[in-house]
């Protein structure tokens, strides 16, 4: 199963903080410095957050950190063209991945096949022109000037297309843009607009935002006429966007991990008839038999505002069977 079908699955999972905004409109300053989040010129319908150096400093996390990072790498060719090393020692990767499907009006995405990835605190030793491959290939070549300076990948290790473009940015970031995303990476980063950064718990080690209705759409063509289509239309219906949150490990003998979620809907009475409808479900599997699901039964479900935020446990079990799964 691919990597964004997995954190689709996570997120539909615990139907179930912090959202990120949409970036405002702004204007370009006279003299701005380039900033990573021009490259946004609004909220991805997909974007992946999380925290290397934090996610290895935890003891129940870290041992998964080089898995999730290789899956990963597994699954985009844009990853691909990112050392492996580089992305195990950087403060904060964010990553926007291609919409789940049409929007929800039914036109095609205007930007298809894009990815943007953002590589924060990049080891100051670290040189991209000077990185190769395991042939001793270098992995990046010299690109157009430009505003700042950029880099070019064309194919990765296997031969397979990448077409994406290295910005080496101010404070340690890189970003790497893929598809329709680097001609708009080379006119943000020329002519810089301020744009706010995403909104997200800083103490998050890991986080997955979707857009409300593209992930609604997304559920309803993968479970169309199953008996979770009820539970989707009652969370789904005006839905703004969903967001997963892992907060770090509690520590001591019974360590333990939470997954924090929160779905953001446009007005409170929607958030009202969800709070319903996911309390019903919780209680339905803590009552059902034992199953893989059963520990989503002892999720707790509360409403603030227009928001609904839902905890649970990761049972050990769960977590064993990440660290020892096959590759995603």
């Amino acid at each position: 199963m691919r990597l964004a079908a997995r954190a689709v699955a996570l997120g539909a999972l615990l139907t179930l903080s912090g959202c990120a905004g949409a970036p405002a409109a702004v204007t370009a300053r006279d003299g701005a410095e380039p900033r990573w989040q021009d490259v946004f010129d609004t909220t991805p319908q997909a974007l992946l957050v999380f925290r290397p150096k934090a996610l290895r400093r935890d003891r129940l996390y870290g041992p998964l950190l080089r898995r999730t990072i290789e899956a990963a790498r597994e699954q985009s060719r844009v990853l691909w063209a990112t050392p492996l090393g580089a992305m195990e020692d950087a403060d904060e990767i964010i990553a926007s991945f291609p919409p789940l499907r049409a929007t929800s009006s039914g036109d095609a995405d205007p930007r298809p096949g894009e990815y943007v990835v953002v590589v924060r605190g990049v080891r100051a030793d670290l040189d991209p022109v000077r990185l190769v491959d395991a042939d001793g290939r270098p992995v990046w070549t010299a690109g157009p000037g430009g505003a700042v300076p950029e880099l070019l990948r064309e194919s990765d290790e296997r031969g397979k297309p990448v077409d994406a473009s290295l910005f080496e940015l101010p404070g340690r970031t890189w970003v790497i843009a893929a598809g329709e995303a680097r001609p708009r990476a080379r006119e943000a980063f020329a002519h810089p607009m301020n744009r706010p950064v995403f909104q997200l718990d800083p103490d998050a080690l890991a986080a997955v935002r979707f857009d409300g209705p593209s992930l609604v759409a997304y559920l309803h063509e993968r479970v169309e006429r199953s008996p979770g289509t009820g539970l989707i239309v009652a969370l789904g219906h005006r839905l703004r966007s969903a967001t997963v949150e892992l907060p770090p490990a509690m520590q001591g003998p019974d360590a333990r991990g939470t997954i924090r979620a929160t779905l953001s809907y446009l007005d409170e009475e929607s958030a009202g008839v969800a709070e319903i409808a996911a309390a019903d479900a919780a209680g339905a599997l803590s009552r059902a038999k034992p199953s893989p699901l059963s520990w989503l039964g002892a999720a707790t479900v509360q409403r603030a505002g227009a928001n609904l935020i839902v905890t649970v446990d990761l049972p050990k079990p769960l977590l064993v069977g990440l660290l020892h799964a096959d590759p995603l």
